[in-house]
């Protein structure tokens, strides 16, 4: 996806500019909640060299792990509104993206 090559990743607390001084050195995964490849396996140091090199694998790495983030946020939707608790579904999910902020 275009935000995944440009270095946009979403995650369970927020948007990850991984391009960011602040990755350098931070060997944590990505998003302790997501169990896609990128973030069983890399850490946000790592992927943050990876965009700054601008190696293909940064590419790969982000978009894998933003289609899964999509797909899993897209269950939990559905979900909730088939047990009727989508306003809290959302509204739980916008107290959670603001963590980062």
């Amino acid at each position: 996806t275009r935000n995944a090559r440009n270095g946009y990743l979403f995650t369970s607390l927020g948007i990850v500019k991984i391009r960011n001084a602040q990755y350098k050195l931070d060997v944590s995964a990505l998003d302790e909640n997501c169990q896609c490849y990128t973030c069983q396996n890399y850490t946000k140091a790592y992927l943050h060299h990876l965009q700054r090199k601008n190696e293909i694998l940064s590419a790969r790495l982000n978009t894998l792990h933003n289609l899964h983030y999509y797909q899993n946020l897209m269950a939990q939707m559905r979900k909730a509104i088939e047990e009727d608790g989508f306003a809290e579904f959302k509204q739980n999910f916008y107290q959670m993206q603001n963590q980062l902020s």
